[in-house]
C-alpha cells in the first residue's frame, strides 16, 4: 500500500491510498482513491480513520509519505518510548515548529534528510503540521496499540502491517523521472504526470486505465504520490533493503527508504 498523507483541513480528500499486490514481476494496483471514499463511516477525524485502515490491513508493507521521527535532539532513544511520549513532549504543532530550529534559527535536518536530499526537513514551514498530525494522531495510536511494525525501529513481523517512510520526490529522482512541476492543473503539469506514469509502468507498475486517468486528472498530485509510495515499497522489498544495515541515527530519527536504481555506490 502507498499513502500520501495530509493534515489539510480537507484531509479526507487530500489523503490518497493506493492498494496493490505483487503479481510476477509487476505491482498490480487494485484501488486508488482518496480516504473519504474508503471510509466505512462519516469522516469526523481523518487521521483516526486512516489509522483504523492501516491497523486492519493485515500482513503488508505500507509506504507513507510522512516523517516517522525528528532530528536529534528533538528525538531520543529508544524511539518507541519517545513516540509514546510525543503528545506530552509537544503540546501542538507550533511547539514542534519552534523546537525544530537550532540556536541560529536554522531548521534542523535528520541524517536521512541530508543523505536522501529530501526537499523539506520534518519541521519545515510547509510540512510541520503534517509531521505533527502523523506522529500524534496516526503513528502514536498505532504503536501504542502494538498494531504495526515500524521500520527501521522494529523488526518486520508476519502478523501485522509494516510501515516505512518514503518521499515521492526522492523516489522519482532515483527513478530518473521528473520530481518537480507535476502538481498543477495546466497542460504541461498534466503531461508531466503522464510522463511519470509511463516511467512507473516501465518499472513494473500495472495500472488499469481508469486508475491511470484518476492519477492524471488529480491536479494536486496526491493520487500520483500514493502510487509512487506504493511502487517504492514494492521495489524496496524486492531489493531486500529493509534488511540492509543503517547508521545509528536511523534508529532514533527515522529513515527514508528508496530503491537502488542508479549507481550501487550511492549512499542509502
Amino acid at each position: 500500500m502507498g499513502i500520501d498523507f495530509s493534515a489539510a483541513r480537507d484531509a479526507s480528500r487530500k489523503i490518497w491510498l493506493a492498494f496493490g499486490n505483487a503479481v510476477s514481476d509487476q505491482l498490480h494496483i487494485e484501488t486508488l482513491a482518496p480516504l473519504e471514499t474508503l471510509a466505512d463511516r462519516p469522516l469526523a477525524n481523518a487521521s483516526a480513520v486512516l489509522a483504523r485502515i492501516i491497523a486492519s490491513s493485515g500482513p503488508s508493507i505500507i509506504a507513507c509519505d510522512a516523517c516517522f521521527g525528528l532530528p536529534v535532539p528533538s528525538s531520543a532513544a529508544p524511539w518507541h518510548t519517545w513516540l509514546l511520549s510525543y503528545p506530552s513532549r509537544f503540546a501542538d504543532a507550533e511547539q514542534l515548529r519552534q523546537e525544530g530550529r537550532d540556536a541560529h534559527g536554522r531548521e534542523r535536518k535528520r541524517l536521512t534528510d541530508r543523505v536522501a536530499r529530501a526537499p523539506f526537513a520534518p519541521t519545515n514551514l510547509r510540512i510541520y503540521r503534517q509531521t505533527d498530525s502523523w506522529l500524534r494522531s496516526v503513528l502514536h495510536p498505532l504503536v501504542a496499540a502494538d498494531a504495526v511494525a515500524v521500520a527501521p525501529f522494529e523488526r518486520l513481523r508476519e502478523d501485522r502491517p509494516c510501515l516505512l517512510e518514503v518521499c515521492p520526490s526522492v523516489s522519482l529522482r532515483e527513478f530518473g523521472l521528473p520530481n518537480l512541476r507535476y502538481k498543477g492543473s495546466d497542460h504541461l503539469r498534466r503531461q508531466c504526470r503522464c510522463d511519470i506514469l509511463t516511467g512507473l509502468t516501465r518499472l513494473g507498475l500495472d495500472l488499469p486505465s481508469s486508475l491511470a486517468s484518476r492519477a492524471l486528472d488529480d491536479p494536486g498530485g496526491d493520487a500520483l504520490d500514493a502510487l509512487i509510495a506504493a511502487i517504492t515499497a514494492w521495489l524496496v522489498v524486492r531489493q531486500d533493503l529493509l534488511a540492509c544495515p543503517l547508521p545509528a541515527e536511523a534508529f532514533i530519527e527515522g529513515w527514508i527508504y528508496y530503491p537502488i536504481l542508479s549507481s550501487p555506490t550511492n549512499a542509502r
